[in-house]
């Protein structure tokens, strides 16, 4: 192979006729070398060999380097999958180049990128249906006018309420104060009122009064009952307003209204309200009616682009009207139609020119506005009674509600439901949704009921073309093939589908895998990538060809020795390696393990061992295993249990003995994990996780939870017969990566003598901080797997020197080797150590300095989930070193499935109701032992799917994550900061993956039947900020190159000299400071004795101010003979001068006594008075 790749050999400029046909002999001499054309084999045989041989990767190079790099992918992958399956088929080189599509291929369909859906979880309550007053009410009648883009609501009582689109507060309120019901409202621009109909009359009311002005004009009494009201722009003059009114017994009626008519001099006062009462007979326009439908009108509308009006009615002979406001004064036929059981509603989508109504037959018909013979389209899915339609223009949507709160969202020109939601809020009053209308503008949908509710429309990721789902029944398993970069996921239905990971695009698939009706329920590939084993419910188990889809073997358990009255089905399967062969590890037949050999020779599947489950349990001392003790079978000879006592001895007994159990009797196996090459673990229905030795298919340990107490074993008991099952295995082996330093400078230039001297401090210091460090840590070139991790750890403890510290410059050297072999070049060690290739200069500017990576690996974390929505972590020894759980929307889930990245820096974990959380967990898996909280932090929450999470899996190059449901849908998440959650789309749409942009990072895209926000937890307010302290050294030795920016001349440049050794003593720098301020006294500029960041201050000469003296004073026995207060005699020279104010406050408190008692001559008071 290497011999084929040297001569294909690509050229560095455009091919000619030789050329090209030259590269075309290749090619072809190259397909049948692989193929083996010339072989006496047969074509099974031949396949067989050429899938076990030949890698997709090596193929993919083969052929590029032939004809370049432009080659597609998506064309070698073809190509790959026809020779893998059949030898003999004939490849034409026409099929590279793309210029070969098969007959059934589709054409890829071009779609938008996102739809518009409404966010459930941002409903926003815009106020009561009463408006301000407190009384319970509902909404009868909603509507916007975008022209003062404001809400008007009508409530059945007759609380009229005016708001603002965009602060959504309460402009205005009155009641109309009648003793009917509001049946409708709309807004009369001309008159800048706002009209409002009951059932016996119709109210005009001036929104803008303030206080005791507001008057309600109430033209009645009508006809007939009103039941549908709406404005029309049919007015002759710019002081008047028409309005349309439909009543019970099927008139449609057309009210003209002038300004004058609303006066107060041809009005009566009604004295139980208060309303200005206008009787029609008395309007400058009389009333034009027309009987066009045989029952009531249940709503009328003007359709401005149609210049048309439409009615609709319960009736079924003239159910839906649409015609012109001059038909009503005339008897000229009407266009009309007629559907069973009548139109509720409808609506008019301008853009799209149709119309859409809906009625009690719980059908949604489309209809062209000048083609009533038949429906141009229907859109069944409601199960009651369609009361209300609204239409989005811009997205052209139709948006219908029904009876049950159920709100659906439909595209006109697929005739597809995009959203269902409902409205399952508990508020007080009557719950039903009377009206809706959408709000162009604003982009939002409002309701009625007994409250205004806002629906606010967001953009999604939706593909309107088909049902949004990758298999018809739930997923039963999702695993990702690193090798060819494709997906597989597996049903209930025994259908097994293969996708391209890059494109979301169906490679192939198998239906009916395992025979008819048999379900699929779990899966395995092998780690070449080319080996699929499944197993169903009827406990068989087959291989299959990756790249072709083919069945290779199968096996079939002796179902005469199973007992038919259990369980038979495979419940987990994994690929692994025992001496040397390729098996298979299968649970389930009753709760058994077996191994199972897929060899390389042709034939079915061959029992290789089945695990015994014996395990024997010393009563003295619980199991426990050194985290480097998994891959070593061999115990110790000395027993650590303490020896039995001397015969006829009073606590003489024989339970000491080690005890034998059946592990499998009392753990029922739920999943399995692969931990290194020769051990894997085990999850059980009781919480347990088991480990087995793969090589001699017997226990090694047992992780044990603690007991439960009796309260909570009843409580959960309650709600799941496994409360504590272990749904899911993970084993973390954290990995940091970062570039080698020293490797960068030589690739720079940057080499002083001053670092060598650094590297040998370096390799003093740094074993000593590497043997101290709490977790075994690994530094090497590249780690892969956590049996590299594992086996490292113990070559670190083989390898150690004296005083334990390992050989650093062994390593270094096995690590240089390794990288020598790799890149195949040699490489000469210098007598500093460092490592030089012999043309350096020639290939500095070729290599990558990050290619060379020191990566550090830590012990191995074991992760499981459990059904009681607790994750655990348990080290190697069996300990139990952390437990969480997640913080969701709906706290308590199950957790389900788990995965992690590469270096296990973040933890994937979904649950039972659909959510997937975030962690990040790599300062604790650095550190395992520590007790601080803060070492794992939950970093998003979101809902992904409505029903439970089958599967996880993390894809590296594409930073996303694959989820598989019970929902029947795989879907793909954005997995990196800050577009966590980002939906990027499902297996088997038509359009390509949407990554995220950095314009729409901050608003997250939800799939069609999401509606609930990413939750991501919030700052604690609580914490204190700890400031940053700067902690000070005072080293033996004064440093002068640290303290060389405070100097004056920092900035100039001087001539380096050599460096003279100054005479320190030692002591000098453990003293005390002193404290002195003779620096503050003296004039002069800072010296050398001041210190360094004195001497760079300015100095300023202070002068000590003269101390004011006060004068003393004393008070006698004498009686007072001075007439000032402030001052007294001098004091004796005993005596000790006291502050003025002081007494002279003590002399004003005499001063007021004297005055009270005149013959008091002493300042003290008499005992009396005292």
């Amino acid at each position: 192979m290497a011999s084929v790749e040297k001569d294909f050999g690509g050229l560095g400029r455009p091919y000619t006729s030789q050329t090209f046909t030259l590269k075309l002999k290749q090619f072809e001499s190259y397909i049948a070398e692989l193929t083996q054309q010339d072989s006496e084999a047969s074509a099974e045989e031949r396949r067989q060999t050429l899938n076990e041989n030949l890698r997709f990767d090596v193929f993919c190079d083969a052929i590029r380097s032939l004809f370049g790099p432009d080659i597609r992918s998506q064309d070698l992958k073809a190509i790959f999958r026809k020779i893998s399956t059949n030898p003999d088929a004939k490849v034409d080189w026409s099929e590279l180049f793309g210029y070969f599509q098969s007959e059934d291929e589709e054409p890829d369909q071009i779609l938008s990128e996102d739809i518009s859906v409404f966010t459930v979880s941002k409903k926003h309550r815009i106020g009561e249906a009463a408006g301000d007053k407190k009384r319970r009410d509902v909404i009868s009648a909603v509507t916007h006018n975008p022209n003062i883009d404001i809400y008007i609501s009508a409530s059945q009582k007759g609380a009229i309420s005016v708001w603002n689109s965009k602060s959504l507060r309460l402009q205005a309120c009155c009641d109309v104060n009648e003793t009917s019901w509001v049946t409708g409202i709309d807004y009369l621009p001309s008159l800048r009122r706002v009209a409002a109909a009951t059932e016996r009359s119709i109210c005009i009311w001036d929104h803008r009064a303030k206080g005791k002005n507001q008057s309600i004009f109430s033209i009645k009494p009508t006809d007939n009952s009103v039941q549908c009201m709406t404005y029309v722009p049919y007015n002759t003059s710019i002081h008047e307003d028409s309005i349309l009114f439909g009543d019970d017994l099927g008139y449609v009626n057309l009210l003209r209204i002038a300004a004058k008519d609303l006066n107060t001099k041809h009005a009566k006062v009604d004295k139980r309200n208060g309303n200005l009462v206008i009787e029609p007979a008395t309007l400058s326009y009389p009333i034009q009616k027309r009987k066009l439908h045989d029952d009531w009108v249940l709503k009328v509308k003007y359709l401005a682009d149609l210049r048309c009006f439409a009615s609709c009615s319960p009736s079924s002979s003239t159910s839906f009207v649409l015609e012109s406001i001059d038909r009503l004064s005339d008897s000229i036929p009407c266009k009309s139609l007629s559907i069973p059981k009548g139109v509720n509603c409808f609506a008019f989508c301008a853009h799209a020119n149709v119309i859409a109504t809906g009625g009690n037959d719980k059908i949604i018909r489309i209809w062209h506005p000048h083609i009533f013979s038949r429906p141009t389209g229907k859109m069944i899915g409601h199960l009651f009674t369609i009361i209300d339609v609204a239409v989005n223009e811009k997205d052209q949507h139709v948006v219908s509600l029904s009876t049950a709160r159920v709100f659906r969202v439909w595209d006109i020109h697929t005739l597809t439901s995009l959203q269902v939601f409902t409205d399952n809020e508990e508020r007080p009053g009557e719950k039903r949704i009377h009206c809706m209308v959408y709000d162009e503008r604003h982009e939002r949908l409002i309701t009625g009921s007994s409250v205004l509710d806002l629906w606010p429309l967001t953009r999604t990721v939706q593909d309107t073309m088909q049902v949004p789902h990758t298999h018809d029944r739930p997923i039963a398993q999702v695993l990702f093939n690193l090798e060819l970069n494709q997906v597989v996921t597996v049903c209930t239905e025994s259908i097994i589908k293969v996708w391209e990971l890059e494109s979301g695009k169906q490679v192939y698939h198998v239906t009916e895998s395992h025979g008819p009706n048999v379900e699929i329920t779990a899966i395995a590939i092998d780690k070449t990538g080319y080996r699929l084993a499944s197993g169903a419910l009827d406990g068989s188990l087959k291989v299959w060809d990756f790249g072709s889809g083919q069945e290779i073997r199968s096996w079939m358990p002796n179902l005469e020795s199973e007992r038919g009255d259990e369980d038979i089905g495979v419940t987990s399967l994994l690929y692994i390696e025992v001496n040397e062969r390729r098996c298979i590890v299968a649970s389930g037949w009753n709760n058994k393990l077996r191994l199972l050999e897929d060899s390389q020779d042709v034939g079915d599947l061959t029992l290789y061992a089945e695990f015994s489950d014996l395990f024997h349990l010393s009563s003295s001392d619980s199991p426990s295993l050194h985290p480097g003790s998994l891959s070593s079978r061999s115990s110790s000879s000395f027993s650590r249990s303490r020896p039995l006592p001397d015969i006829g001895h009073a606590s003489a007994q024989i339970t000491n003995i080690n005890r034998k159990e059946n592990i499998l009797e009392s753990h029922e196996v739920t999943c399995l994990a692969p931990l290194t090459s020769d051990s894997m673990a085990t999850g059980c229905a009781n919480g347990n996780i088991v480990i087995w030795d793969t090589v001699t298919a017997t226990v090694q340990q047992i992780f044990r939870l603690p007991s439960m107490s009796a309260n909570d074993k009843n409580e959960h008991e309650e709600k799941t017969t496994h409360p504590r099952r272990v749904n899911s295995l993970l084993l973390m082996v954290h990995r940091t990566r970062k570039p080698d330093p020293a490797y960068i400078k030589k690739l720079t230039g940057h080499v002083s003598p001053s670092d060598h001297s650094s590297m040998d401090e370096d390799k003093e210091t740094g074993t000593e901080s590497f043997t101290g460090s709490q977790s075994r840590a690994m530094t090497s070139v590249s780690q892969r797997d956590a049996s590299t991790a594992v086996g490292t750890a113990e070559e670190m403890e083989t390898n150690q020197g004296e005083g334990g510290i390992p050989e650093k410059d062994s390593v270094s050297k096995v690590e240089l080797m390794e990288d020598n072999a790799k890149d195949g070049t040699e490489r000469l060690p210098t007598a500093e150590g460092a490592v030089l290739d012999e043309d350096a200069d020639e290939e500095l500017e070729n290599i990558d300095p990050t290619a060379r990576m020191i990566v550090t690996t830590y012990d191995p974390i074991l992760v499981s989930c459990h059904s009681d929505a607790l994750i655990q972590f348990w080290n190697m020894k069996g300990e139990m070193v952390r437990e969480i759980s997640a913080m969701t929307r709906r706290q308590g889930s199950a957790v389900t499935a788990i995965c992690a990245d590469e270096d296990c820096n973040v933890l994937i974990t979904g649950d039972n109701k659909g959510y997937i959380t975030m962690w990040s967990v790599d300062m604790f898996l650095e550190n395992p032992q520590s007790d601080e909280n803060e070492l794992i932090k939950q970093l998003i929450s979101w809902r992904a799917h409505l029903s439970r999470i089958v599967t996880l899996v993390y894809t590296n190059h594409m930073k996303s994550i694959i989820s598989g449901s019970l929902d029947g849908s795989v879907r793909l998440w954005y997995a990196e900061d800050p577009a966590r959650g980002h939906f990027m789309g499902f297996f088997s749409q038509h359009r390509p993956w949407n990554f995220p942009s950095l314009e729409r990072s901050s608003t997250p895209v939800l799939p069609y039947d999401i509606t609930e926000g990413p939750l991501r937890p919030m700052k604690n307010v609580n914490e204190k900020k700890h400031k940053t302290t700067q902690s000070y050294e005072y080293p033996l030795v004064f440093d002068d190159n640290k303290w060389k920016p405070f100097r004056r001349s920092a900035y100039v440049q001087t001539r380096t000299k050599h460096k003279e050794p100054e005479d320190m003593k030692f002591f000098e720098a453990l003293q005390k400071p002193q404290f002195y301020n003779d620096h503050l006294k003296s004039g002069r500029t800072g010296e050398m004795s001041l210190g360094a960041v004195f001497r760079a201050l300015p100095v300023y000469t202070v002068k000590t101010p003269e101390l004011v003296k006060t004068p003393s004073m004393e008070f006698g026995n004498s009686t007072w003979t001075t007439d000032s207060f402030l001052f007294a005699p001098p004091p004796s020279k005993t005596n000790k001068s006291t502050s003025p104010t002081k007494e002279a406050g003590k002399v004003k408190s005499q001063h007021r006594r004297s005055a009270k008692d005149p013959t008091s001559t002493s300042p003290m008071p008499s005992p009396r008075k005292r």
